[in-house]
């Protein structure tokens, strides 16, 4: 993988992380979503200068834009997650589980309480 293709993975990856559209992170760089489209395109590559300002918006240190990891790092830090799920004591599930169902239930109640007609 080219530097070029690290920069353009991790800027689309970091900006849909941060839930930004092309058009938030262009707004806070002070640029177009189109620019942000053509980076992310690789049809263009921005200055220094842009980098640190598409880091900034992103709260990130701009290196963070270079970092490279590899499919067998993002797959080893799959496997740990499931390993750690795996080994999870029973009741510490039972309770997330619960935590998790009540909070289903409240949103429904809510989302319905709201839509009466």
């Amino acid at each position: 993988m080219t530097l070029k293709q690290i920069f353009i993975t991790n800027l689309k990856k970091i900006r849909k992380e941060r839930g930004f559209s092309q058009m938030d992170l262009s707004e806070k760089c002070d640029t177009t979503s189109n620019y942000i489209g053509q980076i992310e395109m690789g049809r263009r590559i921005p200055s220094f200068e842009k980098i640190e300002k598409i880091a900034f918006a992103l709260e990130i240190p701009s290196y963070e834009l270079f970092k490279f990891e590899s499919t067998e790092k993002i797959q080893e830090k799959k496997l740990k997650t499931k390993d750690y799920l795996l080994k999870m004591p029973a009741d510490v599930k039972k309770e997330i589980i619960s935590r998790l169902l009540s909070d289903i239930k409240k949103n429904v109640n809510t989302s319905l309480d709201s839509k009466k007609y």
